[in-house]
């Protein structure tokens, strides 16, 4: 922009500027201030509808570390899409996304066109109303794409809003790549349940809380009835099948703030902040009684598998010293239902004094 200082254009253009990197800087923390990707990925799109003048906002992630395709995130802003649209697939080595690596810049369907040709990737992303892509990357790679739908105004993308959103990439990028590896430290990778130091961590940083703000604490330990049986009898992979369908339905039932984790073998877990003995018990009947509903593949051929699940659960007492004493109630009542029947919830009580 040419002009004076005291221009005042000028004066409003370096205002504009010095607003923009203020707010990238705020920006910069807030995704930096969380590794939940589902928690990232809905800051990230939600960052886009509020600095920019759009209503659709999109993001195009790897859904495995080791994918070699981005899928649509389903928590995607205004995009009005088909069913078949939701399952589109952009391979990471796609003609658009190389050619994007070589950019790293945000660029209109039009522009990437005219420097690349089309491509069934780049008419797929304009024909869902996308007007601008932006790559994101991470240390020069590409590990993503954003989609912006038109502008509000219906107007053209100014330099600025393709200087911001270019920066905005990296550092989302960078913070996208940061969440999935924490990802891969803390999440078993065949059920999708945190994994066992991570439940220690988390368990007692609740306790701490509870003993703080003087709050409630559930706690469920699972089993899966029967399983050494049923893996001898139907092999390993079926029974890997099994947990993993489990693990399903411990993350379905959870709630938003509860921890679902893998405590070790066909044991599961189930942290809920803020429950007391009887929501526990009501959790682990509605989770109980849908793994027995449940029909689950087998991956041999032949019928589904059906499978029961026996559930224990304890509440965080004051006198609690460690995770320990927590964990081993729960324990009993999990032993409990195992040997008074199975397929069962039980919840430990206080013993009764005579």
């Amino acid at each position: 922009m040419i002009g004076k200082d005291n221009d005042p254009l000028m004066i409003e253009y370096y205002e504009k500027k010095i607003y923009d990197q203020k707010q990238l800087l705020e920006i910069s923390k807030a995704l930096n201030s969380t590794l939940d990707y589902k928690y990232l990925i809905d800051a990230i799109l939600n960052i886009c509808l509020a600095q920019l003048q759009t209503l659709s906002a999109a993001i195009f992630l790897a859904p495995e570390a080791d994918s070699n395709y981005f899928e649509l995130e389903p928590s995607f802003k205004g995009f009005d899409l088909a069913e078949d649209d939701a399952g589109f697939r952009i391979k990471t080595d796609a003609p658009l996304v190389t050619f994007l690596e070589t950019k790293l810049k945000a660029m209109t369907p039009d522009q990437v066109e005219e420097s690349m040709g089309l491509s069934p990737e780049l008419e797929f992303l304009r024909r869902i109303g996308g007007d601008l892509i932006i790559p994101l990357n991470a240390k020069g790679k590409v590990n993503g794409l954003l989609l912006l739908g038109e502008k509000i105004t219906m107007g053209e993308w100014m330099e600025e809003d393709r200087d911001f959103l270019t920066t905005l990439s990296t550092l989302a990028g960078i913070a996208v790549e940061n969440s999935r590896l924490y990802e891969l430290a803390t999440v078993d990778m065949m059920t999708g349940l945190k994994v066992h130091h991570y439940f220690q961590t988390k368990l007692k940083e609740e306790m701490e809380r509870c003993r703080k703000k003087r709050t409630n604490l559930a706690l469920l330990f699972t089993d899966v009835d029967n399983f050494k049986k049923f893996n001898d009898t139907h092999g390993h992979q079926a029974g890997d099948q099994v947990l993993i369908e489990v693990a399903a339905r411990l993350i379905q039932c959870a709630g938003k703030h509860d921890i679902a984790a893998r405590y070790g073998g066909e044991e599961f877990c189930l942290v809920m902040p803020g429950a007391d003995l009887k929501r526990g018990h009501e959790m682990g009947e509605r989770l109980r009684k849908a793994v027995e509903a449940a029909a689950i593949p087998n991956p041999n051929g032949g019928p589904d598998f059906q499978v029961t699940l026996s559930i224990g659960v304890s509440e965080f007492w004051s006198s609690d010293r460690n995770n320990k004493d927590l964990i081993e109630r729960a324990d009993k009542a999990l032993y409990e239902a195992k040997h008074s029947g199975k397929n069962r919830t039980i919840s430990f009580q206080i013993p009764v004094q005579n």
